[in-house]
C-alpha cells in the first residue's frame, strides 16, 4: 500500500464528528474495486468486482429493488451484464425516490481507479450513511453495467437497461449520477495561479432539468467547503455518462465530474493519482444533496438557470473574478451568451 493511501486511511479513522467520516469505507472499497486485471464486461475481474458489490450492497442493509435479488441481469449479442439495484425505504413511501448511481464496469483491463471505482465508492458510503440517517422518500441505489465502449449509449447500456426495464411509472424527485470524481483538475491557463485551490473543481450539471434544482445546488454547494462547485448545462458537454437516458425520460438529474483528466482510459487511471480527501468531500456534497433533495417539491419545469450559474461563477473564482475575467478575454459575465463563450474557452483551453 501507498504511503499515500496509509495516510488518507489514518486521517479517516481519527476524524470524528463529520459527514465524511461516515465516507470510512471509500478507500476500501476503491481498492478492492481497482483490480490490475481491471473489471471489463467478460472477463474475470468484471465477475470478481460483481460478487464483491453484492456483499457490499447485503451489509449496507438495502432491500432488493426488485425482486429477491440487487441482481438485474440482461443480455445481447452473446453476452451476459448485470445490474445492481438496491432500495432504502423512505419514511414516506409515497413521495417520489432519489436515486444515486454509478457504472462499475471498465474501459480496459487495467485499474481504472477513477473510470469509475472511486464513485461506485461513494454510492456505497452515501448508502450506509443514510441506512443510519433515514430519508423521507426513499432511496434507490444502482451500480450500472456496461457504461464503457462498445456498449455506451447503445441498447445495451446498463442504465439505458434499468431505466426502460425497470422505471416505468416511476417519477424520481432526482437522479444523481457520478463518474470520474476522484482526481484533482489542471487548469491549462496562466489565470489558474490566481486560483490555486480550482484542482478542488467538480462541475454539477444538470440544474437545469428543474427549476427546483439549482436552489438545491447551491445550498449544498455553500456547504462544501473541501470542493469549489461549478453548476453549469449539460448540454455544454454532452450526454457522457449513465444519466443519458434519465435525460432522455425527462427526469431530474444530477451529473457530478471532475472531467476526463490525463489519465482517462489509461491503464495509468490506478489508485496512485486519486484524491481521497477530495472523494470523501464529494461524498460530503452528494450527501448534502440527496438531503436537500428530500426536503425539496421539484416543479417538473425545466429552467434556465443563467443567473444562478454567473452567481456560482463569481463565488467560485472569489476576489480575483475580475482579474481572471481580464486574464481570459472577457468584459464582463452576464448573460447566457457569456456563458456559452465561457464554456468554450473551458473546454477547450483551461481544464484537463
Amino acid at each position: 500500500m501507498s504511503l499515500v493511501l496509509q495516510i488518507c486511511k489514518l486521517a479517516m479513522a481519527c476524524e470524528g464528528g463529520s459527514i465524511m467520516n461516515a465516507g470510512g469505507n471509500i478507500v476500501k472499497d476503491t481498492e478492492a474495486l481497482a483490480l490490475p486485471e481491471g473489471r471489463r464486461v467478460g472477463q474475470p475481474g468484471h465477475d470478481a468486482v460483481r460478487q464483491y458489490l453484492l456483499g457490499r450492497l447485503r451489509e449496507t442493509g438495502l432491500s432488493p429493488f426488485s425482486g429477491e435479488s440487487f441482481e438485474l441481469p440482461f443480455s445481447g449479442e452473446g453476452q451476459m451484464f448485470c445490474n445492481l439495484a438496491g432500495r432504502l425505504p423512505g419514511n414516506n413511501p409515497g413521495l417520489d425516490p432519489v436515486l444515486i448511481g454509478a457504472h462499475y464496469d471498465s474501459v480496459i483491463d487495467a485499474p481504472c481507479a477513477d473510470d469509475n471505482a472511486t464513485a461506485v465508492a461513494v454510492v456505497l458510503a452515501a448508502a450506509e450513511h443514510f441506512k443510519e440517517h433515514s430519508l423521507e422518500r426513499d432511496l434507490v441505489v444502482v451500480l450500472f453495467d456496461s457504461e464503457e465502449p462498445p456498449y455506451f449509449r447503445t441498447p445495451l447500456m446498463g442504465s439505458t437497461r434499468f431505466y426502460e426495464d425497470h422505471c416505468e411509472g416511476i417519477r424520481f424527485a432526482c437522479v444523481l449520477i457520478m463518474d470520474l470524481i476522484g482526481h484533482d483538475v489542471e487548469i491549462r491557463h496562466s489565470a489558474a495561479k490566481l486560483m490555486p485551490t480550482l484542482r478542488r473543481l467538480v462541475f454539477v450539471l444538470g440544474s437545469e432539468s428543474d427549476a427546483a434544482l439549482p436552489g438545491v445546488v447551491e445550498w449544498a454547494g455553500a456547504e462544501a467547503k473541501g470542493l469549489k462547485v461549478f453548476p453549469t448545462l449539460n448540454r455544454y458537454v454532452g450526454d457522457m455518462s449513465d444519466h443519458h437516458a434519465f435525460r432522455l425520460g425527462g427526469q431530474p438529474f444530477l451529473f457530478l465530474s471532475c472531467g476526463q483528466g490525463e489519465h482517462y482510459h489509461l491503464p495509468s487511471d490506478n489508485l496512485d493519482w486519486i484524491n481521497f480527501d477530495k472523494v470523501r468531500h464529494v461524498f460530503a456534497l452528494v450527501a448534502d444533496l440527496v438531503r436537500r433533495i428530500d426536503s425539496t417539491e421539484m416543479t417538473g419545469a425545466e429552467f434556465d438557470p443563467v443567473e444562478f450559474e454567473i452567481r456560482m461563477v463569481r463565488k467560485l473564482i472569489g476576489p480575483a473574478f475580475p482579474v481572471f475575467l481580464k486574464m481570459i478575454g472577457f468584459r464582463k459575465l452576464g448573460s447566457r451568451s457569456d456563458l456559452d463563450a465561457l464554456a468554450s474557452i473551458l473546454g477547450n483551453e483551461l481544464v484537463r
